[in-house]
């Protein structure tokens, strides 16, 4: 029988994992899936862990003992997206962390064994998902890297899309691995999966300055993170209390809309304004006003979920700069109250 539980984040949700493989020919596994097609909406109902067939790895392909994976609000997105091109059922998920039990024909850097962490979203991986809510999944090898020793499981399945979006997000706007001296970085929900990682990230970049938004609850957690100035959000509006062209970077892990308007206001000259949502994005009459500022939506798939950034996450990781907030755990089987 193999066993698994679920866990919940301070950015998500997450899934460990754990049993033995007997064999790929005659052992079925358990895995969350979409039910049936619901045409651009996501719905609850439709979310059911049911058993299936272990995947076998393809070309370029790497069997995973999925001991942990994230639920992100991506996760709800993709199906109303793309999910009208599915068929059914389907298997969710994009995060993981695991060991490697077989690996398919054109692998040569992971191996049987091997301990791995990743969010499977190459092109095809992003539209049709990894399957990686389930007791294994075959992903593409070119999205897993080593995962560092120093993680628990659980932190290893909770921290690659949160993680790998905001460095995408922070070297986009640093225009380099690190940012440039006396650089001071704005953070729009700084509680939240990629806001509290976006923090460190930004620190360990080299920030001079990180200022954030968040409840009082959170104050001292963020500050704990790095944060050198903490605005509460209820009372006040960072675009009142911070002077006019004094930030660098606008980081916006929240994505209301008009933040992109406001965050114009508060950036220098030939600032960066990066918002994760569509809904975040300044109006065309804030960039006419201020055509100096450099402005980005990424979606982390492709080369932005490559081996060698991961690789990058890990050295962060190893170096003390960079650690995951875990708040709850569920078993797999309460997948349905984790999306809740």
């Amino acid at each position: 029988m193999l066993g698994m539980a679920f866990g919940m984040l301070r950015c998500g949700f997450l899934i460990i994992v754990s049993g033995v493989l007997a064999s790929l020919d005659d052992v079925q596994m358990r895995a969350a899936v979409y039910k049936s097609r619901t045409p651009f909406k996501f719905d609850l109902n439709q979310v059911s862990v049911i058993d299936t067939a272990i995947p076998r790895p393809g070309q370029g392909e790497v069997l995973v003992q999925v001991y942990a994976s994230n639920i992100n609000p991506v996760d709800h997105k993709i199906v109303e997206m793309v999910g009208v091109a599915w068929s059914y059922p389907h298997r969710l998920g994009s995060d993981l962390a695991g060991v490697v039990k077989a690996v398919g024909p054109g692998c040569t850097r992971i191996k049987v064994g091997d301990e791995v962490w990743g969010e499977a979203t190459t092109y095809s991986e992003a539209i049709h998902t990894g399957g990686t809510f389930a007791q294994y999944a075959s992903v593409s090898e070119s999205v897993l890297g080593l995962r560092p020793q120093s993680m628990s499981w659980v932190e290893a399945g909770a921290m690659p899309m949160v993680a790998l979006t905001s460095y995408e997000s922070l070297s986009w706007a640093a225009r380099n691995k690190t940012f440039s001296q006396d650089s001071t970085v704005l953070i729009l929900g700084g509680s939240g999966g990629t806001g509290h990682v976006g923090i460190q990230l930004a620190k360990a970049m080299g920030a001079t300055k990180v200022i954030t938004t968040c409840s009082p609850s959170h104050f001292e957690f963020v500050k704990s993170l790095g944060a050198d100035v903490v605005i509460d959000y209820h009372t006040q509006n960072y675009y009142d209390v911070l002077a006019a062209k004094s930030v660098d970077v606008v980081y916006d892990c929240v994505g209301q809309a008009g933040t992109g308007d406001h965050a114009y206001k508060v950036l220098k000259q030939g600032g960066h304004f990066v918002t994760l949502l569509q809904t975040g994005m300044p109006s065309v009459g804030a960039r006419l006003h201020r055509p100096d500022i450099f402005t980005s939506a990424p979606v982390c798939v492709g080369a932005c979920s490559h081996f060698d950034r991961i690789d990058i996450i890990s050295e962060f990781v190893r170096g003390g700069h960079l650690k995951v907030h875990i708040d709850t755990t569920y078993a797999l089987e309460d997948i349905v109250q984790a999306y809740n």
